[in-house]
């Protein structure tokens, strides 16, 4: 995310039938450098963080660490497999 381009406002996706606003898809091409992601944290050493797998590159800086909280993060009705 923090390598991504910066200047696109509305872009063409393959998967759609026209352009759409930036903000109203998922790419990594957005005017703010910040992303959100639910990892798991697999090795603290310092002030390097390992998790598991997230489409990111290697050294992306990471901004802020939350818990996850099952009474907080997960949505209304969602269970496991279904």
């Amino acid at each position: 995310m923090d390598r991504g381009q910066r200047d696109l406002l509305v872009q063409s996706p393959r998967h759609a039938d026209g352009p759409r606003g930036t903000f109203a898809l998922r790419s990594p091409v957005r005017p703010n450098p910040i992303a959100l992601a639910t990892v798991v944290i697999t090795g603290l050493d310092r002030n390097v963080v390992e998790i598991d797998a997230i489409d990111a590159f290697d050294g992306t800086p990471i901004l802020d660490i939350k818990p996850w909280l099952s009474t907080v993060d997960v949505p209304p009705g969602w269970r496991p497999g279904g």
